[in-house]
């Protein structure tokens, strides 16, 4: 794929991004229209990179992750909104990136997950979750970057 089209893809979807989480933080909703272009550019990243002859299975593959904050909804766990936008960066970033990604977001909600304990005295709270989501995101993207300057 070309980088100047990888570079624009990554920026767009950052913005994307950015606008679901200001929405997810001020109305604790997730604008759907954010979510389904999200969805269209992974879609279109998978093609992309399929076109390029470069190993296109694990884009879809990476949506795996997406089954355990699914079964999370179910259970009431957390909103459904915060549900699409994890299958939209799973089918965006594929398996590596998305595993990636998590891991970044992992200490980020420990961070919250203690001041809730702290604060509340109880791990059970209702936090936006979309700029823990997009955080990691952003990280695993920056890395993929990195990773690619430094093989250069």
């Amino acid at each position: 794929m070309n980088i100047t089209l990888g570079i624009l893809m990554d920026a767009f979807f950052i913005a994307l991004f950015v606008w679901g989480s200001y929405t997810d933080i001020r109305n604790r909703t997730v604008s759907n229209l954010a979510v389904i272009l999200m969805l269209c550019l992974g879609i279109a990243h998978a093609i992309l990179i399929a076109l390029a002859a470069d190993t296109w299975w694990t884009y879809p593959a990476g949506m795996v992750f997406a089954i355990p904050f699914f079964i999370s909804w179910l259970r009431g766990g957390m909103g459904a909104g915060d549900v699409k936008l994890v299958i939209a960066i799973t089918l965006y970033l594929g398996l590596l990136n998305a595993v990636i990604a998590f891991a970044l977001m992992v200490p980020v909600l420990a961070v919250l997950m203690i001041k809730s304990l702290i604060q509340k005295k109880t791990l059970k709270c209702r936090m936006p979750f979309a700029p823990v989501l997009a955080l990691g995101t952003f990280g695993a993207i920056l890395t993929g970057y990195l990773y690619a300057f430094m093989n250069i």
